[in-house]
């Protein structure tokens, strides 16, 4: 049995490494590598999109820092900001529109990689956001992070956790979805709350926040 688990994990090990050599710094699960506490390049890449070259982050967070955050499965990064006058900005780089705030400076990465490729920066910055190979990028900063995920050993390890944990969100989630399911049921058919907790193995609160009808 232990024998078949250790062939389970380095199966999954050699797979996550050969979709490591193929991805991309716009695949969300590099992204969230490529910008974890890394504010330098962050700060680079919303400079080219913001077209603010004064541009200083204050902050910046990956969709991994943001789990608990309404909306935060489309956001590839959110960064805090603020410019040579002053002024404050809060800006997400998204996927997609999905869960979009309006009050918010958006970036959809999808629309940037459609229209921007020329050889202007943030066309550059776009060509480089699509290569696999740190050496064909135009970027020094995205080149030299590139690299170390994808062929230093610590940061193939530190990619690799990255799909790991991934994974695990995954079965969390799938798991909780089937839960709350489950306690809808089990609810509708008059069954306690506390015993309701108590059979799929979440807390009463939590069981008592997904049966609270949400204001629209």
């Amino acid at each position: 049995m232990g024998e078949d688990e250790n062939k389970k994990r380095e199966r999954r090990h050699q797979e996550d490494l050969e979709r490591l050599r193929g991805f991309r710094p716009i695949d969300d699960t590099f992204m969230r590598g490529l910008f974890k506490e890394n504010i330098p390049l962050a700060e680079l890449v919303l400079r080219i999109i913001t077209g603010k070259p004064d541009l200083v982050l204050l902050k910046c967070e990956t969709q991994a820092d943001m789990k608990r955050v309404t909306g935060a499965r489309s956001v590839c990064l959110d960064a805090y900001a603020t410019d040579s006058t002053g002024k404050k900005y809060d800006i997400e780089v998204q996927r997609s529109d999905n869960g979009a705030d309006p009050h918010r400076a958006r970036y959809h990465s999808s629309m940037l990689d459609i229209e921007y490729r020329d050889n202007s920066d943030i066309g550059r910055l776009m060509h480089d956001f699509n290569c696999t190979n740190a050496s064909d990028m135009y970027f020094d900063l995205l080149a030299e992070k590139t690299r170390y995920l994808k062929e230093n050993p610590k940061g193939v390890n530190e990619m690799c956790k990255v799909m790991e944990d991934l994974r695990n969100e995954s079965y969390a989630e799938e798991r909780e979805e089937q839960a709350k399911s489950t306690a809808i049921k089990l609810n509708q058919k008059g069954l306690p709350i506390e015993d309701i907790a108590d059979s799929i193995g979440f807390s009463i609160e939590t069981v008592k926040n997904w049966l609270t009808p949400k204001a629209v």
